[in-house]
């Protein structure tokens, strides 16, 4: 007799990652249509994604997928509310002003699918949460064998009660995979096959999110989600494997490469300003 179900894959993280969702939180369009009603707090059905707080060389930085921000940006021209700024919702919430700017690649490598801004250093800890520090010297040995996940997707969003009314409960998901990507890539891919179906499913959302290496006792930033597969498939999806998995692609982040896109970011976040206060002066 054998057994064809999966084993549950085992992993050794660090203590300290158990809190790695202190270092991210969902972030949405702070949408102008119906302010006066529940503010900036998106629906419960509104896409949404993540953004992590990095603190590097003592500045703090508010980092997304870059695909994430084309999102908003074309869901807010199509509402004809462009330029439009970020809200943070989780309590008592925060908004980020435009604009996340997009490093470009070192050639011949593409474009990273990232979006980051300096932000205030305090911003954080205003939401209850912390920048996670990039510290040089703190890497991984490749190809990695495994990597955590942390985000906040949008099918995880909640209406609850209190005695103080209505209140949109944020949740969040650890993914453990293991690494199926070239170590020489800028991206990585985590797949990993589980004998169960966990109650969040749908991890759409958690892009922009953080992507930990650890080896049981050591650990870092590998680099942030750029995307994060649904645990089952739709409906209708042929796929090679029906039953339940892990699969995110990680945009890999080394400290040397984050001092590239921070270098970008501090220069580009000031020109990027400056044309939009001059947009909205002559009311464009």
């Amino acid at each position: 007799m054998t057994d064809d179900t999966s084993p549950t894959p085992v992993f050794a993280f660090a203590d300290e990652l158990q809190s790695s969702g202190q270092h991210c939180a969902t972030i949405a369009r702070a949408k102008a249509q119906g302010f006066f009603r529940r503010g900036f707090v998106p629906e419960v059905d509104d896409p949404t994604a993540t953004v992590t707080f990095i603190l590097f060389e003592d500045k703090t930085y508010a980092v997304t997928a870059g695909h994430v921000i084309d999102i908003f940006k074309a869901a807010a021209i199509e509402d004809g509310c462009d330029p439009e700024g970020y809200f943070v919702p989780v309590a008592p919430g925060v908004a980020i002003g435009p604009s996340f700017v997009r490093p470009p690649g070192n050639w011949p490598t593409p474009d990273p699918d990232i979006a980051l801004r300096p932000i205030d250093s305090d911003l954080p800890a205003r939401i209850g949460k912390k920048a996670f520090a990039l510290v040089k010297g703190a890497d991984p040995e490749f190809p990695v064998p495994y990597a955590l996940a942390a985000g906040f997707p949008t099918a995880a969003k909640e209406k609850r009660k209190d005695p103080q009314g209505e209140r949109l409960a944020l949740i969040g998901v650890h993914a453990a995979a293991e690494g199926v990507g070239s170590p020489d890539s800028d991206q990585v891919q985590f797949w990993s096959e589980i004998p169960d179906r966990p109650l969040i499913s749908h991890l759409s959302g958690m892009s922009g999110g953080p992507v930990f290496w650890s080896d049981g006792t050591a650990f870092g930033l590998l680099g942030f989600v750029k995307e994060a597969l649904d645990v089952r498939p739709a409906p209708g999806v042929e796929t090679l494997h029906a039953g339940p998995k892990v699969n995110f692609i990680c945009q890999r982040s080394s400290y040397e490469t984050f001092a590239v896109w921070a270098e970008f970011a501090d220069r580009e976040f000031l020109r990027q300003r400056a044309l939009l206060n001059e947009r909205i002066a002559k009311g464009t």
